[in-house]
């Protein structure tokens, strides 16, 4: 009992790590993402780095920053989740759809971070206002784009972790050993790229709906907010391929962000392993 204690403290200290490592890695281009995904922030036909340069002079360096609290605390939430979920799942059945459990779970926690970053990023300002924004329309609001979020952390995760861990199991056959770290970051990069181009589709539309602006308790929400009224503006404003508009900055994001947590979270999982030994 002891042992599975300090194991399972082990794994939720390795995944509180890896969330931190991953965030701020990963939140600059997320933000660039986002502006990207938002017709209205974005000069319309521009590319990741025009967008860039676009939020970084009307914004400064601040435009990068934005929002950056909300997925650090999510993330130390979420991954501590995902992976205990995930752990616990992949016991009991295949790891794809212990992946797409984990997902799952950790859109509850993800959707109301999420709004409040995309909110943030996109119009600026302090958290405080944007808290308080969401609190006169009732807290329902959190949960906007919750939906495709549920289909995004899903797919996402079911690819990032599920196909992860067969690729573990195919090289190493012992349970209890660790993976080279090595093999560890690349096939979290391989994994974590395949799984933001599956997955992309649906964050667009909840980008879309969760960048609306949030109006006040009695008034209706934009049409904008709802799955369909987003995925026809996206398909307004480009076709099929707007679905995948600022893919580019978030594949690359998903690289420095999956390699990052794994190879920390696994790192530190080894070190654990040898101050037992």
């Amino acid at each position: 009992r002891k042992n599975l204690c300090s194991m399972q403290l082990a794994e939720m200290t390795a995944a509180s790590a890896a969330a931190l490592a991953s965030t701020a890695l990963g939140h600059p281009l997320d933000c660039i993402k986002v502006q990207m995904q938002s017709a209205a922030s974005a000069p319309a036909g521009k590319g990741t780095v025009a967008v860039a340069a676009h939020m970084l002079r009307s914004r400064g360096l601040s435009a990068f920053t934005s929002g950056a609290g909300a997925p650090l605390a999510n993330a130390v939430l979420m991954n501590v989740l995902m992976f205990s979920a995930f752990a616990e799942a992949r016991k009991r059945m295949d790891p794809l759809l212990s992946g797409a459990l984990a997902g799952l779970l950790t859109s509850a926690l993800s959707t109301p971070f999420d709004l409040i970053k995309i909110q943030l990023q996109v119009r600026g300002g302090r958290l405080e206002d944007v808290i308080k924004d969401v609190l006169k329309r009732g807290l329902p609001t959190l949960y906007i784009g919750h939906s495709m979020n549920m289909m995004r952390e899903s797919v996402f995760t079911a690819v990032y972790l599920g196909l992860y861990e067969h690729a573990r199991r195919a090289v190493i056959r012992d349970e209890n050993s660790r993976a080279p770290l090595l093999l560890v970051a690349l096939a979290s990069a391989s994994t974590g790229a395949l799984a933001w181009i599956a997955s992309y589709p649906f964050d667009v539309i909840k980008s879309v709906q969760q960048a609306q602006p949030i109006t006040l308790k009695g008034s209706s929400l934009k049409p904008l907010a709802s799955i369909m009224g987003a995925a026809r503006d996206v398909y307004r404003h480009g076709g099929s391929f707007a679905f995948y508009r600022g893919v580019t900055a978030s594949t690359f994001r998903a690289v420095l962000v999956t390699c990052s947590r794994l190879v920390t979270y696994e790192c530190c999982l080894s070190l654990f392993y040898q101050s037992r030994v």
